[in-house]
């Protein structure tokens, strides 16, 4: 092991996959300890479904929590799967976008500045020339 924060914990990966083995046989083999006949419907639901589940949310939630670079990890500790921040340096630093208008309409090719254009939508413009719908081009400022 390096010691990287990013790297998953393979004792605490394999942790995981064991829980969710020995539970799923688990609720199977403790079944057969009862009197099948006498069990009612919900026992044995309970016993081929119910541990089972248990124990593969266990052994997910452990799995999870074992790799750092997971998206729910990064979800609940401040990253997140959409959220647009990068590292530098130890310091979270977040990144901004613009949306851009194209320089020229693909239509009619006019020249298009930013005191002509009508937005038509988030990420569209309007030509004011021919009247094409352009998209705009996304930006990191």
């Amino acid at each position: 092991m390096s010691g990287q924060k990013d790297e998953p914990n393979m004792m605490g990966m394999c942790t995981g996959m064991a829980v969710i083995i020995i539970f799923f046989f688990g609720g199977f083999i403790s079944m057969f300890t009862f009197d099948i006949f006498e069990m009612g419907v919900g026992m044995i639901l309970f016993f081929m479904m119910g541990i089972p589940m248990i124990g593969f949310l266990l052994g997910a939630a452990i799995i999870i929590k074992s790799n750092p670079r997971s998206t729910f990890t990064r979800g609940f500790m401040g990253g997140g799967l959409f959220a647009p921040r990068y590292e530098r340096g130890g310091q979270t630093v977040e990144r901004n976008f613009i949306h851009e208008p194209p320089a020229f309409c693909s239509g009619c090719g006019g020249s298009i500045t930013s005191e002509d254009i009508e937005w038509v939508g988030p990420l569209s413009v309007k030509c004011p020339y021919c009247g094409v719908t352009l998209p705009t081009s996304k930006r990191e400022i």
